[in-house]
């Protein structure tokens, strides 16, 4: 039984790791598009502001589901962790 537990935690830890490298991608493309942007003419700031917001759309969407689901996820874990023998009663 701990050989399975041990495996779920590692499981967890590799999923929380992945998560927060796409997050850290995602924190990666704001950064580049924000010293896009900064190097910009104000004279195209707005229409090229308009595009961004618009590519960035989907990533933005992308990135809060992650940060729900892991919010979720570690909340979970965490509630686990602190009161084993509760989650032992559910299954």
């Amino acid at each position: 039984m701990s050989h399975s537990i041990n495996q779920e935690q590692v499981d967890f830890a590799q999923h929380v790791r992945t998560t927060c490298h796409r997050l850290n991608n995602f924190l990666t493309i704001l950064q580049c598009q924000h010293e896009h942007l900064a190097g910009l003419p104000s004279s195209q700031l707005e229409p090229e502001l308009a595009v961004v917001l618009q590519d960035l759309e989907p990533l933005v969407d992308t990135a809060a589901n992650d940060v729900l689901e892991l919010s979720k996820q570690c909340r979970d874990f965490l509630e686990g962790v602190i009161h084993p023998d509760t989650s032992q009663k559910l299954d």
